[in-house]
């Protein structure tokens, strides 16, 4: 076996690792989420595919930020107008990928449910841009807007909200927020470049 090789199986070796510890981190949150045992497994089929669907990109050539976005509307058969999706091109490395993934899964499916996804007339604007040149970082929003919740309605932060304070923060050292309003949701979270990018245009 060659050098190469050696490194390759244990690069594989790690990431298989890693993904097992993800979702380990993920059924530990879970656990605190008030759900009947029907929906907790659904929700976490879900999630471990939204990590699986990324697992399959090379590790080499990393991932796409907006091919990941996008594929995640193709997912929840999100089919419209009013869906803004623009950024400069990034590529993400392996670990940023599953947890970015992560992320826009279960936004996309909080708003397929109660969101802008779940309207006519609405807007959704997931946008993210570099800023630099010093400290490099990543900044990934996601903004609805023209969302009609229903009166009395209380939207309260859920497993979304874990994924962007701690997952993410704890993994890629990076700062977020989830923010519900009578609009929509907000979600912003900024990545140091090295952290996250594996490479940027």
């Amino acid at each position: 076996m060659t050098v190469k090789e050696v490194a390759d199986n244990a690069e594989r070796h790690q990431r298989i690792l890693r993904l097992l510890a993800l979702i380990r981190s993920i059924a530990v949150q879970m656990q605190f989420q008030e759900r009947d045992a029907q929906e907790s497994a659904l929700h976490l089929a879900g999630r471990v595919g939204a990590i699986g669907r990324v697992a399959l990109t090379s590790i080499a050539a990393g991932t796409d930020l907006e091919s990941l976005v996008l594929d995640e509307l193709l997912v929840h058969r999100v089919h419209r107008s009013g869906i803004i999706v623009d950024g400069p091109e990034v590529r993400l490395n392996a670990k940023s990928a599953e947890l970015v993934g992560l992320l826009i899964h279960e936004l996309v499916t909080n708003s397929v449910k109660f969101g802008a996804l779940s309207q006519s007339q609405t807007q959704l604007r997931v946008v993210w841009w570099i800023s630099g040149p010093g400290d490099s970082r990543l900044h990934l929003e996601w903004g609805e807007s023209g969302v009609r919740i229903p009166f009395g309605t209380v939207r309260k932060p859920g497993f979304g909200s874990q994924v962007v304070k701690r997952l993410i923060a704890s993994e890629l050292h990076a700062e977020g927020d989830m923010i519900f309003s009578n609009e929509g949701v907000l979600c912003t979270a900024e990545f140091p470049v090295s952290e996250a990018l594996l490479r940027y245009e």
